[in-house]
């Protein structure tokens, strides 16, 4: 018996260390912006650079009024997703309970707790060892935050980027400058080939 529970730790750990060594390579993608040599082309791109910087203050601006203007929304909805927790809650409570309940009747009613009938053997607990424990499947609600909710009204009712970097990039490009893109491996990269 102990053999098998070895064999079969051996396997789950060679099953992991299987899937773990076969995690997908993560990549980044590196800009390098090269400007133009002639004058001309470097006025060109401060000008660009000024639009740029007029573009995010404008986009900044914009966003800091809009969050403004849902604040009134986000107690409410705050509110709501605490009401919504507080009844999630319950209803996790309740099938823990009735999880933990079936898994009692399981122990006290199963061959291996009881190999000879109900109470001819007993540990020093006056109770049958109990077994594995699992975890419920489902899983533990978490209790919303301000901040979260806030987070979530502005992604959908709010603009943060309005694409002033593309926007500079071309016009980068337009005055004579040069954008290098490069992506390159940083976690579980591939072998050199």
């Amino acid at each position: 018996m102990r053999r098998l529970g070895l064999i079969s730790c051996h396997a789950t750990l060679a099953c992991f260390t299987v899937v773990a060594g076969c995690a997908a390579p993560q990549y980044q993608t590196n800009v390098s912006l090269i400007p133009p040599a002639d004058s001309s082309g470097r006025a060109c791109v401060q000008s660009c650079e000024t639009r740029k910087l007029a573009c995010q203050a404008d986009c900044l601006g914009r966003f800091r009024v809009c969050s403004e203007r849902i604040e009134p929304q986000v107690e409410a909805r705050y509110t709501e997703a605490l009401s919504q927790f507080e009844n999630d809650l319950g209803q996790y409570v309740a099938a823990l309970r009735s999880y933990e309940v079936q898994l009692s009747l399981a122990w006290m009613n199963s061959y291996a707790a009881y190999p000879y009938g109900w109470g001819t053997w007993r540990g020093p607990w006056l109770g049958p060892w109990p077994g594995m424990y699992y975890p419920p499947p489902y899983p533990v609600p978490t209790m919303p935050t301000r901040a979260a909710v806030r987070a979530q009204l502005e992604e959908q009712n709010c603009q943060e980027d309005c694409g002033c970097v593309p926007a500079f990039d071309g016009c980068f490009v337009g005055c004579g400058g040069q954008r290098l893109t490069e992506t390159v491996c940083i976690r579980n990269c591939p072998p050199a080939q």
